[in-house]
């Protein structure tokens, strides 16, 4: 007699519980996220008019100073270029933490999925990273209400440490 296999939270939202695909999945949408942010970024300095914010000694190019009416209006229309955005500053601190961690993260997850033996909470572990990486962004962006400032950064900064403590478990489980 067999007994019907019930459900796990994983199954339940559609993610894989399979280590290769669900880091398949994460290293997805990690380059979806860090395009879009890219993007955004360009989207803000049009706005903004913010060109020299996360450039080398804060010195924009001669290019960007000198750009066309035609090309100004083709990449407000294509990036929607209206409206409020985010700070360009703060978009440029985003994409640098982004590349900053998520590279070397991906280069753990490969080089153990490439080995063949993750760990038996390996794919779990890539949501979680995930999860955390995305929040960490989303309170990283949000202008925090000022009764919270003194807060801000122990809150932001909880979703980073579970996406870099994530990170060191995956690299330790090498390790052992």
């Amino acid at each position: 007699r067999t007994h019907a296999r019930l459900p796990t939270t994983m199954s339940l939202f559609g993610l894989s519980e399979s280590y290769n695909t669900a880091l398949g999945h994460v290293a997805g949408v990690l380059a979806i996220k860090i395009g879009v942010l890219n993007l955004m970024t360009v989207r803000s300095r049009l706005i903004t008019g913010d060109v020299s914010s996360g450039k080398e000694g804060g010195v924009s190019q001669p290019a960007d100073l000198n750009m066309n009416a035609f090309s100004i209006a083709f990449f407000k229309t294509s990036l929607v270029a209206v409206g409020p955005s985010f700070s360009t500053q703060k978009l440029v601190q985003v994409v640098n933490n982004a590349k900053e961690n998520e590279p070397w993260f991906l280069g753990v997850a490969t080089a153990i999925a490439l080995a063949g033996n993750p760990p038996a909470w390996g794919a779990n572990g890539l949501y979680l990273y995930l999860a955390a990486r995305f929040g960490h962004m989303a309170l990283f962006l949000v202008d925090f209400p000022k009764e919270l400032l003194p807060w801000q950064v122990l809150i932001r900064a909880s979703s980073y440490l579970v996406g870099t403590f994530t990170m060191l478990g995956f690299a330790a489980s090498r390790l052992m």
